[in-house]
């Protein structure tokens, strides 16, 4: 049965005058589409996809949209023009609010068994194809399409801008508030990270103010290249000082001389002058070796640092 809320709309290409009072079902008149059944073995997502030919050369030259639906065995193939239909419902003064679903006739009527009067024509049940003729050419008895149970089982007619340029004035009117939030919500978010720049900025200049730093960002980052340097530097003599003293030393080994100032020097009183080679072999291993010579039992070494 049909939902008692939503009135019956037809609209033909011949409609003067239509008064709404609540949101309507829109069924289009045949005049408004162009209609083709056809069986055909394969899936609806390829029948959609072959529909622009399946039209190709029998209808007029334009813009068109496709929609195609499989009633039993059979695909139906519908052709229309989104904006053909928009601008008639404008000139009618349809508000977008009003509309609740759009069916072409072949849908929406399919199932009558009986011709159904509208205005001044008549729609027939012509062999599974809906038509429409002139009510005085008819010559049969006939309802009203208000006296008739419409209850479509196929889906909507997917009508462009139907869902995004038609849209009721309350979903406008969400949408605007939306906008209005997201854009309130923004230029807090700019307000506070300016505030927080600056917060930083004054805090840039404390620092540079409290440890005399040179004004600009390239004289900085010279600064810190420099403390780099310094610092590799440091950790790499630290490496090599360690290395040097957990050379593998007997009890009765010990260094007589340890500096760093310039390069690593230091000597190391042997056991016996045969350990030189072991030691030698030890600090080639990680040592950059610049002089190394025994003299008295001494193992002399000069290395970088």
């Amino acid at each position: 049965m049909r939902t008692k809320s939503l009135e019956i709309l037809f609209l033909d290409k011949d409609t003067k005058d239509i008064t709404i009072t609540s949101k309507a079902t829109l069924i289009l008149s045949p005049a408004y589409y162009w209609f083709h059944k056809e069986k055909l073995d394969i899936p609806l997502s390829q029948a959609k996809k072959i529909a622009p030919s399946i039209f190709e050369g029998t209808i007029p030259e334009g813009d068109y949209s496709y929609f195609v639906e499989k009633v039993e065995d059979t695909y139906w193939f519908f052709a229309y023009k989104d904006e053909e239909i928009l601008q008639k419902l404008s000139l009618l003064g349809i508000k977008p609010s009003q509309i609740a679903k759009v069916y072409p006739a072949q849908i929406a009527l399919f199932g009558i068994d009986t011709p159904v009067k509208i205005g001044n024509k008549v729609a027939i049940n012509e062999n599974g194809t809906i038509i429409l003729i002139p009510a005085h050419l008819a010559n049969i008895e006939a309802k009203n399409i208000k006296e008739i149970a419409i209850n479509p089982s196929a889906k909507p007619l997917p009508l462009k801008a139907y869902g995004s340029s038609i849209l009721s004035e309350d979903l406008i009117y969400k949408l605007a508030i939306l906008t209005f939030v997201a854009i309130l919500i923004y230029a807090l978010q700019v307000f506070l990270q300016k505030k927080d720049l600056a917060a930083l900025q004054a805090k840039e200049v404390a620092l540079m103010q409290k440890y005399n730093l040179p004004p600009t960002s390239l004289q900085i980052k010279s600064i810190i290249n420099k403390l780099h340097k310094i610092q590799k530097e440091q950790l790499t003599l630290r490496e090599n000082l360690d290395f040097i003293l957990r050379a593998p030393l007997h009890p009765t080994e010990y260094f007589t001389k340890l500096d760093f100032a310039k390069f690593i020097i230091f000597t190391i009183k042997l056991s016996n002058p045969k350990r030189a080679e072991s030691l030698k072999n030890y600090f080639v291993k990680k040592l950059h070796i610049l002089q190394m010579q025994v003299k008295n039992n001494q193992l002399f070494v000069k290395c970088r640092r």
